[in-house]
């Protein structure tokens, strides 16, 4: 009997109480996955955990085996896989949550933000004080920024977000666990397939997945997703729909 763990969907990445840094991912892929997981092999299945965001697509198929975790951000789902593989031997992961890039560090108006800098050039005693690490430094920590907790005003003319990079989720699942079957995804868009493969290529290698699912957002829609699932000894299929897709995973890793 295996445990299962799929992650879904975008994550949402706060700016303030009610703005998030999102992205197009709407999770019908990880949803498609788990539908055929639970239709091809429920008898093999003792528990899908299925990690997305709360707007993202859920299996149609009604199964007690499925347990749901609502994520929000990138940490959520990180804190999630930590808590299950703490307590759960899981035997695969179909990592297929589009992570966002980016989070928002912090907001500033423009006008206190040039009146730092301004204060500062003004003060230095030499024109060598003024350097770059000193106004990058600036930018990097500010001292006046707004109120992440509470919802910014709807009428700042000049807010600025400052953007920071998140923690790559796949690069900590084979620290989590070591022996779990590790399939990812990478998505380009309207790159030569060779490319495509040589970067898919190097996540694998890098994350030591045992299957990367490379997508080009160029051919996916109007019901169709192409996709080539890539392992350690190269091509091993070419899918065309989501259902596809679905189906050679299952083939796969059952």
């Amino acid at each position: 009997m295996k445990n299962i763990i799929i992650t879904s969907g975008p994550t949402n990445e706060k700016i303030d109480a009610v703005m998030k840094i999102t992205n197009m991912s709407t999770g019908a892929l990880g949803a498609a996955v788990a539908d055929t997981f639970l239709e091809e092999r429920n008898e093999e299945i003792e528990t899908i955990y299925y990690i997305s965001t709360k707007m993202s697509y859920k299996p149609k198929v009604k199964s007690e085996k499925i347990q749901f975790i609502t994520v929000e951000s990138t940490q959520d789902l990180i804190e999630a896989l930590e808590e299950i593989f703490a307590t759960k031997k899981i035997d695969i992961i179909i990592h297929s949550a589009a992570v966002g890039d980016y989070a928002g560090k912090y907001a500033i108006r423009a006008e206190e933000l040039v009146d730092e800098i301004w204060e500062k050039v003004q003060n230095a005693k030499s024109k060598e004080q003024i350097t770059k690490e000193m106004l990058m430094s600036i930018f990097e920590n500010p001292e006046t920024v707004c109120n992440n907790t509470t919802k910014i005003s709807s009428y700042e003319p000049h807010l600025m977000t400052m953007l920071t990079l998140t923690p790559k989720v796949i690069s900590k699942i084979k620290q989590m666990a070591p022996e779990v079957t590790l399939v990812g995804f990478k998505l380009l868009e309207g790159v030569s397939k060779e490319e495509l493969y040589d970067v898919a290529s190097k996540l694998r290698q890098k994350n030591k997945a045992d299957y990367i699912v490379a997508n080009d957002l160029a051919k996916i829609g109007n019901g169709k997703h192409w996709a080539m699932i890539i392992n350690e000894k190269g091509i091993t299929a070419e899918c065309e729909t989501k259902k596809e897709i679905a189906q050679t995973l299952e083939r796969f890793l059952f």
